[in-house]
């Protein structure tokens, strides 16, 4: 349960599939958190809200039926709810190579040209909140006298999770590009009282 947020499992809605590409891991393994976008573009931020999605439930039904070894915790949808689809404290998902072993991953749905929406941003910081708090990950994101930091960070791409925190997705590996998950959600961390840490 995050507060404020509309949070739905496979143990609410039988609809909404568990991922089966991972496998379990230790429930003290969680360090650190990778944030992922759908489409990995750079695009607008929207402050309005956007319409009622279902868009997070078919991402999850995809990643539990595809032949891709691929899987992830959780999906924020362009609505703002999130679908789970994995035990962030003892499944080690898919979603970030060499790091899977310590981190929890987290996928936000975009728009065809890379949009995110502001409600969307306020549920990813809470929820981040809320697994930092439950997981005793340190409030922190890489920044550079702060400003986001785009590209690849040698310490952030090893399979021995050594730097508590969250970053992206383009943080850990070249392969998906600056949009993945992009600036605005780095921002929206930072404006909720995330350090910005060089790791």
């Amino acid at each position: 349960a995050v507060p404020g947020v509309e949070v739905v499992t496979w143990l609410d809605d039988p609809s909404v599939p568990r991922v089966k590409d991972g496998r379990p891991r230790k429930a003290d393994a969680a360090k650190a958190i990778v944030l992922h976008t759908v489409h990995g573009k750079v695009g607008p931020l929207a402050e309005r809200g956007s319409a009622p999605s279902s868009r997070a439930e078919r991402y999850a039904r995809y990643q539990a039926t595809t032949t891709r070894d691929v899987s992830w915790h959780l999906t924020i949808d362009t609505d703002g709810t999130v679908v789970q689809s994995a035990d962030v404290a003892t499944w080690l998902a898919w979603h970030a190579t060499a790091v899977n072993p310590w981190t929890i991953g987290v996928e936000l749905v975009q728009e065809s040209d890379g949009t995110i929406y502001r409600p969307q941003l306020d549920a990813t910081v809470k929820v981040c909140v809320a697994l930092c708090d439950h997981f005793g990950i340190e409030r922190r994101v890489p920044a550079r006298n702060g400003v986001p930091i785009v590209g690849v960070v040698p310490r952030l791409t090893g399979a021995h999770g050594s730097w508590g925190g969250v970053f992206g997705h383009r943080n850990q590996t070249t392969n998906r590009g600056p949009g993945d998950p992009g600036d605005h959600v780095f921002r929206a961390l930072l404006a909720a009282g995330f350090a910005g840490v060089e790791p």
